[in-house]
């Protein structure tokens, strides 16, 4: 079976390992990354937003749902409130978990289980 690729953006420190490495010990494959730009040939993406609320990361986000076939995003976000508004406008395709998250709760929502604002 292939595994799922998935894409994680976060900066570079223990949150992102420890995720990434939760996500590969249930069978996904993780490219790590700072910043990604354009969301082709995955089939999510989790975004790990710390700091300003995301305004660029919901730009992307919305871009990423325009396509044919638009990606699943996962957003861990210390001020969930900011994505609400994109959340309601993409539905199923957008899950926001606020911080701190639990690796179920990622998989859960790569998955398209239960959201969270």
């Amino acid at each position: 079976m292939k595994p799922i690729a998935i894409a994680l953006v976060a900066p570079p420190d223990s949150a992102r390992v420890q995720i990434a490495t939760y996500l590969r010990d249930r069978g996904y494959e993780v490219q790590e990354c700072d910043d990604l730009t354009t969301a082709t040939r995955l089939f999510g993406v989790v975004i790990l937003d710390r700091h300003d609320g995301g305004e660029t990361a919901r730009a992307r986000v919305q871009s990423w749902s325009l396509r044919s076939k638009p990606v699943r995003v996962v957003v861990i976000s210390a001020t969930p409130v900011r994505w609400r508004a994109l959340q309601l406008l993409l539905g199923e395709h957008l899950a926001v978990i606020p911080v701190p998250a639990f690796g179920w709760e990622v998989v859960d929502a790569l998955r398209g289980g239960p959201r969270r604002v």
